[in-house]
């Protein structure tokens, strides 16, 4: 099944940690399509300037555990797969996996693995309550961070032009200029930014002591040349 949004999988197909089952949570008719309808849109990365729509060719959604018995929470993992190669790979990642929980679930009062990291083009995690209620939702892509240096530039740009950032770097004037300049950081997904299209995180160091670096976070829609949102961040070395 193809669909724009991965969230269509948790009502597809949603599977469940053995250790989730053992517990029976959210096991109620309706439970996965109650989880579907609480998530935010999860639309398939796509690059600025792109041709066609882009769809998920295939999806996996598991409910897995947080490693406590009674569970005080779940993870819901969403992988998304944009080719019918990958959904293979998916596929069986997934079930190795299975099998080797299955293999080291002998004994409850023993820590067995979880569904964490398996391949896929694109990977999720949404905080869950015992009951399905949704918290924060993060894209655990590594390739997040690898941004095209033309997508990379446009960003970047964006922000030097932007109204807030001139604001800034008049308030800042007295800037250590070793901290370097706008450096476009990551890419962000709608679920974490809460704007309708995948956004370029653009950092702008203000300070930093050797431990601890401070500064301001802007949002970029590269496709409008836009900052949609900044804020103020704190990244702590290594």
């Amino acid at each position: 099944m193809a669909s724009s949004d991965l969230k269509d999988f948790v009502t597809q197909g949603l599977r469940r940690h053995p250790r989730v089952l053992y517990q029976r949570l959210l096991e109620d008719d309706g439970a996965a399509s109650a989880l579907a309808a609480s998530l935010p849109t999860l639309t398939p990365f796509a690059r600025p300037g792109a041709r066609g729509t882009p769809t998920y060719r295939g999806g996996i959604a598991i409910l897995d555990w947080d490693h406590r018995l009674p569970s005080l929470g779940l993870v819901l993992r969403l992988y998304g797969y944009y080719t019918k190669s990958s959904l293979l790979a998916g596929e069986g990642a997934y079930d190795d996996r299975l099998a080797l929980i299955e293999s080291r679930d002998r004994y409850p009062e023993f820590d067995v693995p979880d569904f964490a990291d398996l391949t896929a083009d694109e990977s999720y995690e949404v905080e869950l309550d015992t009951l399905g209620g949704v918290g924060e939702c993060r894209l655990t892509s590594t390739w997040r961070r690898r941004i095209a240096r033309k997508d990379a530039s446009k960003a970047e740009t964006t922000v030097r032009n932007s109204d807030v950032f001139r604001e800034l770097d008049e308030k800042t004037a007295a800037r250590p200029p070793q901290l370097g300049g706008a450096e476009a950081v990551s890419w962000t997904p709608p679920c974490e930014s809460g704007h309708p299209r995948w956004t370029i995180d653009v950092w702008y160091l203000l300070s930093f002591d050797g431990r601890v670096a401070a500064g301001q976070s802007f949002l970029v829609d590269v496709h409008d040349e836009e900052v949609v949102r900044s804020r103020e961040i704190t990244v702590r070395a290594g």
